[in-house]
């Protein structure tokens, strides 16, 4: 009963109180409702991982206008809405570290971007295409954070399938060309500058400093592995060092020896661990 007296009291008081100034009263209920709603609307978004892409392009997705709870609840849709972003591999949304209280309307975004890789003409149209092969954006427009300088140094790749009418042939070309590039790149220690699809599973690379394409086969029955096509490779550059200028073509899609085209004679073949020495003309 003591209980029951000491609540009607104080209700009481607070009642005399209200009727004696009720302007505070609604003052301090609008103060109280405007925290609160504070609490649930106000978002601290802190976005990580950016290179290329810049803050804005990435707030322009974001829900902000969602409460927190919301939030809290759907932040797989948040990041699956992020992830749509042709830029963006992987998005993930976690709360602030700063503790649970603290962080109740903090979130960080960590963003990994593509890594451009290469850049193709698909249905008369030059796409910039990442290293998974994904394509990013058309090159004609705009860049983004990329410089001109940046996309001069993509791989060309060249006789590409038509992405409308062979979506699973120009995915396994790429992927193709990922894998290759990155294989021979290492065993030839040069960059690759370009790309050509020759068909039968053999395409044609031309590396930094060397001026003439190099066909190789990458097919599933291919004679040679793709590495020793590249080490075979290493010793004919070695061998024609002072006739680049004489050289058409080399073809190292063979079991036994890589041929030599010269742009005045015949093919010649050579041995992979001892290359014939070109004619002199």
């Amino acid at each position: 009963m003591r209980l029951l007296y000491t609540s009607l009291i104080a209700c009481s008081v607070l009642l005399l109180h209200y009727m004696d100034n009720p302007g505070f009263f609604k003052r301090m209920w609008d103060s109280a409702r405007a925290r609160g709603s504070e609490l649930m609307e106000r978002k601290e978004v802190r976005i990580e991982g950016l290179r290329v892409l810049s803050r804005t392009e990435v707030e322009r997705v974001l829900p902000f206008g969602r409460s927190v709870v919301w939030w809290h609840v759907n932040g797989t849709d948040i990041q699956s809405k992020v992830e749509e972003s042709p830029w963006i591999e992987e998005a993930s949304l976690q709360s602030c570290p700063e503790g649970t209280f603290r962080a109740w309307g903090c979130f960080v975004l960590s963003i990994k971007e593509r890594t451009p890789k290469f850049i193709g003409l698909v249905d008369n149209e030059r796409w910039i295409i990442s290293s998974d092969g994904s394509f990013i954006m058309p090159s004609g427009g705009p860049l983004y954070g990329l410089t001109a300088e940046t996309v001069s140094h993509l791989v060309v790749v060249e006789g590409l399938a038509s992405r409308a009418h062979s979506p699973d042939i120009v995915r396994s070309q790429l992927a193709l060309a990922a894998d290759s590039i990155d294989t021979l790149e290492r065993t030839v220690s040069r960059n690759a500058r370009s790309v050509r699809f020759e068909g039968r599973g053999d395409f044609s690379v031309v590396f930094e400093g060397v001026p003439f394409p190099v066909v190789f086969s990458a097919s599933p029955d291919a004679p040679v592995p793709l590495a020793e096509q590249g080490q075979r490779l290493v010793a004919l550059l070695s061998t024609l060092r002072d006739r680049f200028n004489d050289v058409a073509r080399i073809d190292l899609a063979f079991a036994r020896v890589g041929v030599v085209k010269f742009k005045s004679e015949e093919p010649q073949a050579s041995s992979p661990s001892k290359p014939t020495a070109p004619k002199k003309s």
